[in-house]
């Protein structure tokens, strides 16, 4: 009988040999494949940086007039300006406006007690009436006399007397005309009314105060609104050319902006220049004058002023955030239809109003790069991300 084989120490140990032995066959075949597979194509490189368009705002060279101003800083003032004072003494019994307020000319704004004054008129009016009455009777005495003396029955002394005596009531009469006039000027002066159209005020004394006619502050203020002025000043070395657009055209157009200078407030027209230039600053203060319909111009208010003295007209002009300053001068990048950019050298004349004429060096419609220029050079691709009209 036979007794079964046993799996010794030795068995095992071939089996880890065979195993050793498939895995590296199977690197061997996995490595002959790549070597003799074919080949995956060559990864594509990312682009260099300058290969890359660079995004770009242009604008288009255009045709049209361009002007040239002079700009300064004004100040708002009105063409009227009024303090309303009282006239007359007596207590203030009403007011008949509200602060702020816009009133016509001739509105009633205040009233101040006038029975005072009614009293004096007609005071003044019974003087006149007795010596009205007193001259009335010296008169026909006059007449008397002249007839009697025609008839040499009255002493020429008597004549004389009643001649006198008509002459003084007469007199009499016309100071007695005076005080009435006067009086009735007085009692005028108990309604205060507006003496132009404007806006009034904050009031200064309220109702049921006693007023005095040398009071200085008055009830309250009236400016003129519509029209109002701005009060500028120019160096003295622009005036020659202000004075020649003075000769080319009768009246110069005045544009006010804010203060920030972004948002114009209103158009008008230079009114007046002063007759001599300011010694201590060398300057000379002139006047424009403005319809101001929606009062967007305030007294005493700050604006920025541009007076134009020349227009050019059809000028090529370009915006003044697309000219570049090199060692060869003002230059722009031109966009060609190839989409590249060039650097162009031009000749520039004035600017204006964030635009500048181009003299020589750029046909209209030409395209010129606004923004993006930092990133260009001579031959760059962009992309055009914006244009500006």
């Amino acid at each position: 009988m036979s007794l079964p084989l046993s799996a010794g120490p030795g068995s095992h140990s071939k089996r880890l040999m065979l195993l050793a032995a498939v895995l590296a066959l199977a690197a061997l075949a996995a490595l002959a494949f790549w070597l003799t597979g074919p080949k995956s194509p060559a990864g594509v490189r990312p682009p260099e940086y300058r290969q890359i368009p660079v995004a770009v705002s242009v604008a288009a060279a255009s045709v049209g007039p361009l002007r040239r101003d002079l700009h300064a800083l004004g100040t708002v003032t009105p063409l009227a300006r009024a303090v309303l004072r009282p006239q007359v003494d007596g207590e203030l019994l009403k007011l008949h406006f509200t602060e702020g307020q816009a009133v016509a000319q001739g509105q009633l704004l205040a009233e101040i007690d006038a029975r005072p004054y009614l009293a004096a008129l007609a005071s003044a009016e019974g003087e006149l009436a007795r010596t009205q009455a007193l001259l009335d009777n010296a008169t026909a005495d006059l007449q008397r006399y002249r007839r009697l003396a025609r008839q040499d029955a009255v002493a020429g002394q008597q004549l004389d007397t009643a001649e006198a005596q008509a002459r003084a009531y007469s007199a009499q009469r016309m100071k007695n005309e005076a005080q009435v006039a006067d009086a009735q000027r007085l009692l005028g002066h108990t309604r205060i009314v507006a003496p132009q159209d404007g806006r009034i005020g904050l009031r200064r004394i309220d109702a049921g105060n006693h007023v005095r006619a040398d009071d200085t502050e008055g009830l309250a203020t009236l400016v003129q609104i519509r029209p109002i002025s701005v009060l500028f000043s120019i160096p003295e070395t622009q005036l020659d050319i202000l004075r020649q657009a003075q000769a080319r055209a009768a009246a110069l157009r005045v544009q006010a902006w804010d203060a920030d200078d972004r948002r114009i407030l209103d158009e008008g027209t230079l009114e007046a220049l002063d007759n001599r230039i300011q010694a201590a600053s060398g300057t000379v203060r002139l006047r424009a004058r403005f319809d101001n319909a929606d009062e967007a111009l305030f007294p005493n208010q700050f604006v920025n002023i541009r007076l134009a003295v020349v227009q050019q007209d059809n000028v090529v002009t370009i915006p003044t955030a697309a000219v570049q300053y090199g060692s060869e001068g003002a230059f722009v990048f031109v966009i060609g239809e190839d989409r590249r950019a060039s650097r162009r050298v031009l000749r520039l004349g004035p600017s204006n109003a964030g635009r500048i004429a181009v003299e020589a060096g750029l046909a209209p419609a030409e395209l010129v790069v606004v923004e993006g220029v930092d990133r260009l050079h001579d031959g760059r691709d962009v992309l055009i991300v914006g244009q500006d009209s």
